[in-house]
């Protein structure tokens, strides 16, 4: 029986990150391991490993594709309408985006931490995103400095990113029968209310 061609490195790189996708996509962050990714593959599980440092660094570099999709999701929304319609749309697009492929929410903050430190592009890339919506804070509100919009951003999203845990977890009916938009879109414009433009 013949062993199956190798991969160029690259190549078995993508294929892993692609592999990594799909056992998300249909079993979550619990299912994602060396082995069930090397099976899939057609390699060792030490294969893996001498591509990607760890699992946990294996599951930032799907992530890294999360965060340019979101990305790409803001920079496509339209120019045109107020801040708080525009915050709106944003907030919305992200929800129906994360509810739409929940494996990947709970990979962009699940996993295993196996170190203090996330590594800079990584913390970044959450930094921009943030940083958009600290941008149409201050558009709305142009008395708020650049530290209190981020500050703003961050509580915003960490209050979002709770109500979708709960709505994805199927567990938001336990604490209200409304929806995570209408949550979402409640506490914008509570926050708006609070800063005027």
């Amino acid at each position: 029986m013949s062993r199956p061609q190798r991969l160029p490195r690259e190549e078995l790189r993508q294929s892993i990150l692609e592999t990594a996708r799909e056992i998300l996509r249909h079993e979550g962050v619990e299912g994602l391991s060396a082995r069930a990714i090397a099976r899939r593959v057609g390699y060792t599980a030490a294969s893996i490993y001498n591509v990607f440092d760890s699992m946990s660094d294996l599951l930032m570099e799907v992530n890294r594709d999360t965060l340019a999709r979101i990305g790409s999701l803001f920079a496509q929304l339209p120019a045109t309408g107020t801040p708080r319609d525009r915050l709106h749309r944003l907030c919305g697009e992200y929800i129906r985006f994360m509810q739409d492929n929940p494996a990947l929410f709970g990979a962009l903050f699940g996993g295993t931490r196996q170190r203090e430190a996330f590594p800079d592009w990584y913390v970044q890339a959450i930094r921009a995103l943030l940083g958009q919506v600290g941008g149409l804070l201050r558009e709305h509100a142009p008395a708020l400095d650049e530290s209190q919009a981020m500050e703003l951003a961050e509580q915003l999203y960490v209050a979002i990113h709770g109500t979708l845990a709960l709505d994805l977890g199927r567990r938001l009916d336990l604490v209200t029968g409304q929806s995570a938009q209408g949550i979402a879109g409640a506490m914008l414009d509570a926050v708006l209310a609070r800063y005027p433009s």
